[in-house]
């Protein structure tokens, strides 16, 4: 069985980090519960004070506490109300960076047979996984939540794209081409990549409306 993967790996540029894990194993094990195992087929990759797509841009909150430490770490926020969505926390303390999981691939585990779940997408993966914001903070090497090393298998390739849903984060965040997949992998989630243009449509239509509120 390989070793999990080392703090040093995510200790790393983001950027670097983020392609580097497709293909790696991400293993769940909660106590009385066989292990669960996923393959990383699709990343985002969010990073510092200048990405408006990034949580932490607006600085440390206690939500956050986790994102602003070391890298090799678990963190797990909601969305929604209710979807957890997995981070791996990259870099150094302090700085918000990260790589979010957003689709796996099913895979047999150590202890029994493939999980019988739809994990195309970060909350679709959580459940799955049972994955919650419990587990906020585990170590990547030696917690409930690990990472696994893997790789790419022949005729495998990465591929690039915007990120899926960053219409919010403004056309700058939205045109940034941090979003990496193995390519035609059946397992990939189904949103769409983010146009920048839309991101500038959002940004002027909510704008539009604040101003109209301010009025009234």
């Amino acid at each position: 069985m390989p070793r999990p993967l080392s703090h040093r790996f995510f200790r790393r540029h983001t950027l670097q980090v983020a392609p580097d894990l497709l293909g790696c194993e991400v293993w769940v094990r909660r106590p009385g519960e066989r292990v669960r195992r996923g393959r990383i087929v699709e990343v985002e990759a969010y990073r510092g004070f200048d990405d408006r797509a990034c949580h932490g841009w607006r600085g440390e909150t206690p939500r956050l506490r986790t994102f602003f430490g070391p890298g090799g770490h678990a963190f797990v926020y909601i969305t929604y109300g209710i979807h957890a969505m997995l981070n791996f926390v990259t870099e150094g303390p302090d700085y918000p960076s990260g790589v979010l999981i957003r689709a796996l691939e099913s895979i047999p585990a150590a202890d029994g047979p493939p999980l019988e779940a739809d994990m195309r997408g970060p909350g679709l993966l959580t459940r799955a996984m049972g994955i919650t914001r419990g587990l906020d903070g585990s170590d990547l090497r030696s917690g409930p939540v690990r990472a696994r090393p893997g790789g790419l298998r022949p005729g495998e390739r990465i591929a690039t794209s915007t990120r899926v849903g960053v219409e919010y984060a403004g056309r700058e965040a939205a045109a940034l081409p941090w979003r990496f997949f193995i390519a035609g992998n059946p397992s990939l989630s189904r949103g769409r990549p983010t146009n920048p243009d839309r991101a500038a449509e959002f940004l002027a239509q909510r704008i539009r409306r604040r101003t109209e509120a301010n009025h009234d």
